[in-house]
């Protein structure tokens, strides 16, 4: 079970958290989508996380200035894998 509800708007994204009753709202600045046409990493205009918070569920959160959301995994499509590092 997830403790983040993420809604994704025309240039925008709602946020949701467990346990708090204002959602986080903010603007997309960018966003990736698999060949299925699925979002997979969102840039936000504003840090909608605090330093060292982990998220569980379906979305991972980063970013020092402004918050980059990618998905962790997309159900029965499979995984959002990141490239392996070259050596």
């Amino acid at each position: 079970m997830s403790d983040i509800e993420i809604v994704i708007g025309e240039g925008s994204v709602t946020i949701r958290r467990s346990g708090r009753s204002a959602p986080i709202l903010a603007q997309v600045l960018g966003l990736d989508r698999n060949p299925d046409g699925e979002v997979t990493r969102l840039w936000l205009d504003r840090l909608v996380h605090r330093p060292g918070e982990a998220w569980t569920g379906d979305w991972s959160v980063r970013g020092a200035v402004s918050s980059i959301i990618e998905r962790v995994s997309i159900g029965a499509v499979g995984a959002f894998d990141h490239p392996p590092e070259s050596p």
